[in-house]
């Protein structure tokens, strides 16, 4: 068994995490490491439920390109369920679509099924609108077609709307300053200044490990600050009880099972409202929104990840908080469902909502973010308009961004736009 683990730890290149305490591990670390422990069974197929749903680009990376060594190396059969395709699609070699509602499997090559279906990675849907033969699926791929474009030269293009934190400044919603906190002697946050003002929809991103959730959990009072402070509505929420808070800021955790614990979906938005003093509001608009109208009398703890996920979000956003705090909300969710997510918080910051979401989606937030933050160790180092911070990011760009290197074009849509000009 010794001997098996070593040829694993080398295998992996896990060797030096050997000694390490597992709640020291990044999420990609954490990942390679229960992969290594199923594969000290040896086992011939290796089965894995949406593996880096929960990463970083890099670590999601390095995990999927493990994945196709042990593949390649070790002719291991490999069986994944995954939403976001544009990370799995140049890896794989066949596709097996499940549309659901009756519908009829598709399974074949990763061409031949994206040709097939509505479901796909930006790069294909834009490859699909325009036309591309044979069908591209990695960047490199698509950039042989992208450079037959005729696009209007950055001076004859319109400007993208700006973003960035001019109006978090003035009028804001929400202000941290000089913000530090430690978790056992370890600090997670060092100097934080952050403001957030009404109608702003701000993305906070970086590695796992980076700060994001203990930024999130400052906000709504879950964290107590080792130093500086946290307003709201320019009052410190020092000595403020979290149940106070959450009247006004409405807070979705990574894990949307800690907020389900009624019967029904339905009782879920029904005890946020009583909690709330908002009973009899009703809430049709919301559930049309997340696709829950038909999952209303479901027991939640039954439902999928992604359909507990929206549950979650129907659950605190009912009460119509003017603070919108999400922890990666679009894990579980398909490319419908994730479009749909973006309208919808669309809507809620033309409405004045704030909107702070911590996400590894760079497809989310090149749809609906105007303003991007990067966390690193705990401190920010990049803070601006999001079109701007993706197009010059080596890690957090969109697939449409990285086909042209321009920071007019993030979106599909951006493309399109461009071509009828």
């Amino acid at each position: 068994m010794r001997k098996r683990i070593e040829e694993v730890l080398d295998q992996i290149n896990i060797a030096h995490l050997r000694h390490r305490k597992i709640n020291t591990l990044s999420g990609g670390e954490k990942q390679r490491v229960a992969i290594g422990a199923v594969l000290t069974l040896q086992p011939k197929i290796l089965v894995l439920d949406e593996p880096t749903s929960q990463l970083d680009p890099q670590a999601a990376e390095e995990v999927l390109t493990t994945l196709q060594k042990l593949n390649s190396d070790l002719g291991l059969t490999i069986v994944l369920s995954e939403h976001r395709l544009e990370r799995v699609v140049q890896y794989a070699d066949r596709i097996l679509y499940l549309p659901g509602q009756g519908g009829r499997p598709l399974l074949g090559s990763p061409r031949e099924v994206l040709s097939q279906v509505d479901l796909m990675p930006p790069l294909v849907k834009l490859a699909k609108k325009l036309d591309w033969t044979p069908l591209p699926l990695t960047i490199k791929e698509g950039r042989r077609f992208a450079r037959s474009l005729s696009l209007p030269s950055p001076a004859d293009a319109a400007e993208p709307e700006a973003g960035g934190n001019g109006r978090g400044a003035r009028n804001a919603l929400l202000l941290m300053e000089d913000l530090w906190f430690s978790y056992n002697g370890n600090e997670a946050l060092k100097g934080i200044n952050l403001s957030v003002g009404p109608g702003e929809l701000v993305a906070l991103m970086g590695r796992n490990g980076s700060g994001k959730t203990t930024l999130l959990k400052h906000i709504v009072g879950l964290i107590r600050p080792a130093r500086g402070r946290v307003q709201l509505w320019g009052q410190d929420i020092k000595g403020t009880e979290v149940q106070s808070i959450a009247r006004k800021v409405g807070y979705v955790p990574q894990d949307p099972g800690s907020l389900l614990f009624a019967d029904t979906v339905r009782e879920e938005l029904e005890f946020t409202l009583r909690s709330h003093n908002l009973s009899g509001a009703r809430y049709d608009d919301l559930l049309q929104s997340l696709q829950l109208s038909g999952l209303l009398d479901s027991y939640p703890r039954d439902l999928s990840g992604g359909e507990r996920q929206r549950a979650a979000l129907a659950a605190i956003l009912v009460a119509d908080p003017a603070i919108i705090l999400l922890d990666e909300p679009t894990r579980g969710l398909d490319y419908y469902q994730k479009q749909a997510l973006s309208q919808f918080l669309s809507q809620k910051k033309a409405e004045g909502k704030a909107i702070i979401m911590s996400t590894h989606d760079v497809e989310l937030v090149a749809s609906c973010a105007e303003r991007v933050v990067i966390l690193g160790e705990g401190q920010i180092v990049v803070d601006g308009p999001a079109r701007k911070v993706m197009s010059d990011s080596m890690v957090f760009s969109s697939q449409v961004n990285k086909l042209f290197g321009d920071d007019r074009l993030i979106v599909v849509e951006d493309v399109l736009r461009a071509i009828a000009q």
